[in-house]
């Protein structure tokens, strides 16, 4: 097996002519290209199972912008080649399938310098992270605000999107919204900055199986002039921030507020957020941090989706692969785009978007966003 050596010197003057050869379109000669084998391993599975075959396995060239995929054997090895030397992201997802689950495995490496000598082969090993799919899953997300036409950042016209992937008929009462800050990936409890909870006592807020439901930040018509944004008129539920001097609309269901630390509304950053959806007994049992943020526990999260206006920053996640093993966004703030899930398949005409708990996977970038429903998209 051969290993990565740094070899600092001879990497900085490679990077150089890669620059150069960028600036010059200058093709890079072949001996500067090499291989790579990624072995991923699943440690809460034993035996074979520790290798997961058939994931799929993407690296990113940070530098350069290049995007290379491959699919892992039946060793759990995904091979590579005509890599250039750089500083990758490597993000992993599968799946393993028993009788009663299916346990999603992500992983990922952030920001890794990768380079060998004499064309060789670069052999890694990632280590993945595993979670089980959600009935429950967070379908769209706009937050990125409406185009300044001529109102500049305007961001009332936020919503998030659930639907109901199963095909048994749930219950939204007493779920909690939140998002979490920037910092406590690795930690064992969720930073909250806000969290809001649906009322009900227990039966009162029923979803179907393939249905949608919308969450506005105010449930109101953003669609006129000067706005020109969407419709949330008929949104089910809403934000209401009542000692805030907010928007109610009386036709939507009103959240329930547990903590509000700061904002006239409910507002998801129009540049990151990690925003999840969890079922916790008490929300108050952690307390808060030292900054006046709610402390969740990740075992209550039933989904989670995070998003950044630059989806290769993985070294800056919010959420852990457990939850979330990639990033979706991309997209400019107040562009009046959306980030909504992809459909991955129908089962007896019903609709099942695509959970692999890895973002970069699961959404796409839709212009103009579609509150109520989710745009089939083609090739």
């Amino acid at each position: 097996m051969k290993t990565k050596r740094l070899k600092f010197n001879l990497f900085v003057i490679i990077t150089l002519f890669l620059i150069l050869s960028c600036t010059l379109d200058i093709e890079p000669p072949a001996s500067m290209r090499f291989s790579a084998s990624v072995t991923i391993v699943d440690t809460t599975a034993t035996g074979n199972d520790s290798l997961v075959a058939d994931a799929d396995v993407m690296m990113q060239s940070i530098t350069y912008g290049e995007t290379y995929e491959a699919t892992t054997n039946m060793f759990g090895v995904a091979s590579f080649s005509g890599l250039l030397p750089d500083r990758y992201n490597i993000l992993a997802t599968g799946n393993r399938v028993s009788l009663t689950e299916i346990v999603i495995i992500n992983g990922q490496l952030q920001d890794t310098s990768l380079f060998i000598e004499n064309n060789g082969t670069l052999e890694l090993e990632l280590i993945a992270q595993t979670s089980t799919t959600s009935a429950l899953v967070i379908s769209e997300i706009y937050y990125s605000g409406a185009i300044p036409n001529p109102v500049p950042q305007y961001f009332h016209d936020q919503f998030t999107e659930i639907y109901n992937n199963s095909d048994q008929t749930l219950y939204l009462d007493s779920l909690l919204m939140a998002d979490v800050e920037y910092g406590y990936v690795d930690d064992s409890l969720l930073h909250a900055t806000h969290a809001y909870m649906f009322p009900g006592d227990g039966d009162d807020y029923p979803i179907g199986p393939g249905e949608f439901i919308v969450i506005a930040q105010d449930a109101i018509d953003h669609s006129p002039a000067p706005i020109r944004s969407v419709n949330l008129v008929n949104a089910e539920f809403e934000y209401y921030v009542a000692d805030k001097g907010d928007v109610d609309n009386p036709n939507s269901v009103n959240f329930i507020q547990i903590h509000h630390k700061y904002g006239v509304d409910f507002l998801y950053s129009v540049f990151s957020n990690g925003v999840l959806l969890l079922k916790v007994e008490d929300p108050y049992e952690y307390g808060y941090d030292e900054f006046e943020r709610i402390l969740l526990p990740k075992s209550g999260v039933i989904d989670g989706v995070e998003y950044r206006d630059n989806v290769s920053e993985l070294n800056m996640k919010r959420i852990d692969a457990s939850i979330d093993g990639g990033l979706t966004g991309g997209i400019p703030s107040y562009s009046s785009q959306s980030v909504e899930r992809n459909i991955d398949r129908y089962e007896e005409g019903r609709m099942i978007l695509m959970d692999n708990n890895n973002s970069s996977l699961d959404f796409h970038v839709n212009n103009p966003p579609t509150p109520g429903w989710v745009e089939e998209v083609t090739e």
